[in-house]
């Protein structure tokens, strides 16, 4: 009887890490390009990866500039806010490494026909207003650019960003970024249409996995960056495991 336990677990555990979720290169693969760059895009295409995640903020003129950070000190060296400037403006910074600030049209652009899925973060303006208006563009582009379908996951922490988007696009898919020990936020995701759940790998419990493939979402957990984090995230049985290394993790 022991021994079949025992065989049993085995068996069960083997079935957990022969599972094969996503790996998502986060912010294009911050941990080993130069992070949301279309340079950064184009390396980590050209290994044969095929999904992205990656950030856009609106600028003053209402144009959306992907980036994580809404302010440039970070990234460009210089103490200046996205939203607080023209898209010409902006173009007159580049990343520490040289590289410029890409637009949402220029990404899309580059996606084309390319077959490379993007999860895409919104991250929200600091009015209800703003956040109306970088949604309006968002989807603008989107469908000028062709890409709304299955390619295409639209998340933010930010409810109000999900529910406009499904409002203005509902062919849009979108996913609740979160934390992963409130099981509040699988309401939160139910109510605004969501069909992914992207919830912080350290916080997030078993009973919240668990009841969240229960409830039919998706699960992306993020952001991994170290071995032991790969394993957990394979463990709670992640459909897509977002990584700043995904070169690294798309080998293993």
């Amino acid at each position: 009887m022991k021994h079949f336990l025992l065989m049993a677990f085995f068996l069960a555990s083997m079935n957990v890490l022969a599972a094969d979720p996503v790996i998502v290169a986060h912010r294009m693969g911050a941990g080993e390009r130069d992070e949301n760059t279309l340079e950064a895009l184009k390396e980590c295409a050209s290994l044969g990866l095929k999904f992205f995640e990656t950030d856009i903020h609106i600028t003053k003129d209402d144009q959306l500039i992907v980036t994580h950070d809404g302010n440039l000190q970070r990234r460009c060296g210089a103490d200046v806010n996205v939203e607080e400037m023209t898209l010409e403006e902006i173009r007159k910074y580049k990343t520490k490494e040289g590289n410029p600030l890409p637009t949402l049209k220029e990404l899309l652009a580059f996606l084309k026909d390319k077959g490379i899925a993007m999860q895409l973060e919104v991250k929200a303006p600091p009015t209800l207003g703003r956040l109306k208006k970088l949604v309006e563009v968002m989807v603008k582009e989107l469908k000028e650019a062709e890409f709304t379908g299955d390619d295409l996951l639209v998340i933010s922490f930010c409810p109000d960003a999900l529910r406009l988007t499904r409002e203005a696009e509902d062919s849009i898919k979108t996913g609740l970024l979160c934390g992963g020990s409130d099981e509040k936020n699988i309401q939160t995701a139910k109510e605004n249409g969501c069909s992914w759940i992207s919830a912080e790998l350290l916080t997030t419990t078993r009973s919240f996995a668990d009841k969240a493939h229960k409830e039919g979402f998706k699960l992306a957990l993020w952001t991994i960056r170290a071995d032991r984090d790969f394993v957990l995230a394979k463990d709670l049985e992640g459909d897509a495991i977002v990584t700043d290394f995904p070169e690294k993790y798309s080998k293993k």
